[in-house]
């Protein structure tokens, strides 16, 4: 009975968090949420097997559910997780995620076809009691290759963490978190442990899991389910630090990027838009044109329109001073180009929407590289910059873009000489979503 009530409150936290878990996941679709998702329903799984068994009396089909949940299932899909989340080279993640899922196919099905030996009670079977030498082997395998592989994860991060690494600075302790659920999980499966003790390290495990999850979900301004403290993966790993550079590599290799660009021939259609880049109305010049031989009333007039037009290009050249922004500059991963695409575009028309006082917003594709991207930014003002940062569009960017990029550099830049028409006015965005320019 005491193994029982032990049981029905561990299973009944796991269901929670397991739910909460599937939901976060579904809406950010990151790899490594998934797959802790699978721990998770795993885990709950094989909870609710030992709370009926420890109630009702075991059975071949408990014992199974039991097995498969917490014994194979947890530990590949957790270790498939931390990879996800830690490993930067794409062929690492892809032969993962091969592994993982061929594993389990082949594991599932010889643990729920391959015969039960012995009796069952209410007490917690014994594996090596109940399997043959094929399953027992198996769930060997799965606690091996978990427990490698998150030691081998943790010690990465530390190694990073300790050559002041951002992004495994940030990431240490959920990593170590998740670490010791793993060690849970093998423990509490194995049949090593008393009943209780074993009910225990599951419910911990599913806790740890859950809780290490959490720390490394991005927070978005717009939440409501997720209010507090920010963690610090969310935001500032893609290239929005304070120093003005990016900790996730090439940061020692420059950039450059124009900042003005020429302008059209008289009477020339504007160019099209590329692609991701935010364009502003042109402002209309009147142009002056002088006779050959002027008249002295004519002369006049002309030097009237000439210093009227020398103040106003004072006036702008002033406020365009104040201009400022950031160069990014992503290298992505092989086949994530399309998608990061499909997120910058839709980045730039939260931009239009939402942020009047943005003057250039463009992503550009590099010639001969494509896998390379350039964010070029300017803005108004400092202030203009900052309220930048905190949009929710760019923080969902940021997050939901982390899986397609391998590095960033960042160079912040202010406004120097450049041909640039008169700043447009700021002005609040109009009634239909869309920012109005003079």
């Amino acid at each position: 009975m005491v193994d029982a009530l032990l049981a029905l409150p561990a299973t009944l936290g796991a269901l929670v968090a397991t739910g909460l878990l599937i939901s976060r996941a579904s809406k950010d679709r990151s790899l490594y949420l998934i797959a802790w998702s699978v721990t998770m329903v795993g885990l709950s799984l094989a909870l609710a097997a030992m709370a009926i068994g420890f109630l009702l009396g075991w059975a071949g089909p408990l014992f199974r559910v039991s097995e498969l949940g917490a014994a194979l299932l947890a530990p590949v899909w957790l270790a498939l997780g931390m990879i996800e989340l830690i490993a930067r080279v794409v062929q690492v993640r892809f032969a993962a995620w091969l592994f993982a899922v061929s594993y389990s196919v082949v594991a599932t099905v010889i643990l729920l076809v391959d015969p039960l030996r012995g009796s069952f009670s209410k007490a917690l079977p014994k594996p090596r009691d109940t399997y043959d030498a094929i399953p027992l082997l198996l769930v060997d395998g799965a606690h091996v290759v978990a427990v490698v592989a998150l030691v081998a994860c943790a010690a990465f991060t530390a190694v990073l963490a300790s050559k002041q690494d951002r992004e495994a600075g940030e990431l240490l302790i959920p990593v170590a978190l998740v670490a010791l659920a793993g060690v849970l999980v093998v423990s509490g499966s194995r049949g090593l442990l008393p009943a209780p003790l074993a009910v225990l390290a599951l419910g911990a495990a599913a806790g740890l899991v859950w809780y290490g999850a959490t720390r490394t979900i991005p927070v978005y301004a717009d939440d409501e389910a997720y209010d507090g403290e920010e963690p610090a993966t969310g935001y500032d790993d893609e290239g929005y630090d304070e120093e003005g550079y990016g900790d996730r590599g090439y940061a020692d290799q420059p950039y450059s990027a124009a900042a003005a660009e020429q302008a059209p021939a008289a009477g020339a259609a504007p160019p099209a838009g590329k692609r991701g880049e935010l364009r502003f109305p042109e402002q209309q010049v009147e142009e002056v044109r002088f006779p050959e031989q002027p008249s002295p009333s004519s002369t006049v007039d002309d030097a009237v329109a000439a210093a009227a037009a020398g103040a106003a290009g004072a006036a702008s050249g002033r406020e365009a001073s104040t201009a400022c922004g950031q160069i990014t500059v992503y290298t992505l991963l092989d086949g994530r180009e399309e998608a990061f695409d499909r997120l910058a575009d839709e980045l730039v028309q939260a931009a239009i929407a939402a942020e009047p006082d943005t003057v250039i917003f463009a992503c550009h594709q590099v010639v001969g590289a494509p896998t390379q991207r350039i964010f070029y930014q300017l803005f108004r003002d400092e202030a203009a910059f900052a309220a930048h940062r905190g949009q929710p569009h760019l923080r969902r960017f940021m997050a939901e873009s982390r899986t397609h990029v391998l590095a960033t550099n960042v160079i912040e830049v202010r406004l120097g000489s450049a041909k640039l028409p008169p700043l447009p006015q700021s002005r609040p965005p109009s009634a239909h979503g869309v920012p109005d320019f003079p």
